[in-house]
C-alpha cells in the first residue's frame, strides 16, 4: 500500500483545479454553491465601503495546501488568477466580490489581528493567504536544508510507515521506506515545499531551525523520530 496514493485518492491532486469559479457541484469532500441569493451590485448612488483594493492582492493557499490562487489589482480592478486563466472580480460591497462573467462569489475575511488574511472562494472553500509566492522556487541554503533531513513516521493509526527526507542540490529528496521511490522537492518559501507537478506539497514545522514534523497534502502528519 501506498499512503500518499490513499491521499491523493481523496481528491487531493487537482481538487480545486476543475471547480474553482465553476458550476454548482460536490467534489472531493467541497460543496460547493453558487453566489448567495441576494447578493446584487450596489444600488445606484449607493456608495461602496472602500478598504484599499491593494489589501486583498497576494497568494491564497486552498485546503489541499498544493494549490493557490492569486489576487492581483489591474488597472484600478481586482482580478483572480488560476491556472493561467484570469477572472475580473466586480465589488459588490466592502469585502465582498463577484466574477464579472460567472457571478461567482468571493468574500475577504480578517483573521483574529483584524487583518484581512483570507479568502472564501464559492460560500465554503476557505484559503488563507502566504506570504510567498508558490511558482517561484526559493534558494534556502546547504544549512537550511540540512535542518529537514532525518526520518519521519506517520501520525496516524497505522504508522508504520517511514519516510526519509535528504537535501539535495535543489532541494529535498523524500523516499518513502515501504516501496523506494524517490520524490524530488523545490522550495517556495523557508518550510514549504513543492514537487516537479506541483501537486504533492511538503510543510514543515521547524524549531530552532530544525524540522520536527512534516505535514503533506492537508493533514499527513509525519513526526520526525531522528
Amino acid at each position: 500500500m501506498n499512503a500518499f496514493q490513499s491521499a491523493v485518492a481523496t481528491g487531493i491532486r487537482g481538487v480545486i483545479g476543475g471547480i474553482l469559479f465553476g458550476s454548482v457541484l460536490i467534489s472531493n469532500g467541497f460543496a460547493l454553491t453558487p453566489a448567495r441569493a441576494g447578493v446584487a451590485g450596489p444600488l445606484a448612488g449607493q456608495h461602496v465601503a472602500a478598504v484599499p483594493l491593494e489589501t486583498f492582492v497576494g497568494f491564497y493557499q486552498a485546503p489541499d495546501k498544493a494549490s493557490f490562487v492569486q489576487f492581483e489589482l489591474k488597472d484600478d480592478a481586482l482580478f483572480a488568477h488560476w491556472q493561467n486563466k484570469e477572472y475580473q472580480l466586480v465589488r459588490v460591497d466592502e469585502t465582498h466580490f463577484k466574477t464579472k462573467s460567472e457571478g461567482h462569489e468571493v468574500e475577504f475575511l480578517k483573521d483574529g489581528s483584524g487583518r484581512f488574511t483570507q479568502a472564501m472562494l464559492l460560500g465554503n472553500i476557505l484559503t488563507v493567504k502566504v506570504g510567498f509566492n508558490p511558482y517561484t522556487v526559493k534558494t534556502l541554503s546547504a544549512a537550511q536544508l540540512k535542518g529537514f533531513e532525518g526520518t519521519y513516521r506517520l501520525t496516524r493509526d497505522d504508522n508504520s510507515f517511514e519516510i526519509a527526507i535528504r537535501p539535495s542540490a535543489n532541494g529535498l529528496i523524500l523516499k518513502q521506506l515501504w516501496d523506494d521511490k524517490e520524490i524530488a522537492f523545490t522550495p517556495r518559501s523557508d518550510t514549504f515545499f513543492l514537487d516537479a507537478e506541483g501537486t504533492f506539497p511538503l510543510t514543515f514545522l521547524l524549531r530552532e531551525g530544525e524540522a520536527v514534523q512534516v505535514t503533506c497534502f492537508e493533514a499527513d502528519v509525519w513526526r520526525r523520530t531522528e
